[in-house]
């Protein structure tokens, strides 16, 4: 794909994201598609098959984006401890914003119409666990080899799920349950905990 194919693949999918925060993604047609980006409708045929196949795409752009925004934190943080930290509050942030765009979107759904998109959000889902457990063990890999201790890829990879998925819990806790813990405090202890016990 060209430099400028590129730019109007990633133009189609800002329209079609706009879109379903508007409508839902089940109510919208590559005509709308094709009315929101100023483009014919066989045009948008180039780029994708079909408007599944679009929503599909956007998922993954909204993956590989809350990834880089999080491997962006974790990269600015000086020791390990405080990349944990990093990306904790990354994961917690960037979590809470794009709930609420889901959420828009689950407004203006039927409830089959969640149903059909279900399997797409859990594909989601896992590609967001992969990527950030890439992130998590790239952080503690260096870490762990700095100082010399000895680890196994095993128990790397459990302290990364621990920590993923930790962090998940800790949003869900506190916003959308009202739980009165503070996130950056439990953030901070969760990070604290896991540097400490790989002696950083």
């Amino acid at each position: 794909m060209s430099s400028q194919d590129d730019i109007i693949h990633q133009e189609i999918l800002q329209a079609a994201l706009r879109l379903y925060r508007k409508y839902g993604p089940t109510k919208v047609t590559m005509d709308n598609l094709a009315k929101a980006t100023d483009r014919s409708r066989s045009s948008l045929y180039y780029y994708f098959k079909d408007r599944d196949a679009v929503f599909q795409a956007v998922l993954e752009r909204i993956a590989e984006d809350v990834a880089a925004d999080i491997r962006l934190a974790v990269n600015k943080a000086a020791n390990l401890n405080d990349k944990l930290y990093a990306f904790c509050a990354a994961k917690i942030r960037t979590s809470e914003e794009w709930k609420r765009v889901f959420h828009a979107m689950d407004q203006v759904m039927s409830a089959d119409e969640k149903s059909r998109q279900t399997k797409l959000m859990d594909g989601l889902h896992k590609r967001l666990m992969h990527l950030e457990r890439g992130i998590l063990l790239e952080a503690m890999s260096v870490a762990v080899h700095q100082h010399g201790r000895t680890t196994d890829d095993a128990e790397l990879d459990m302290l990364a799920f621990i920590i993923s998925g930790s962090a998940r819990g800790i949003r869900r806790e506190i916003y959308d349950y009202n739980d009165p813990h503070d996130a950056k405090a439990a953030a901070a202890l969760l990070s604290g905990m896991v540097a400490k016990w790989l002696g950083n």
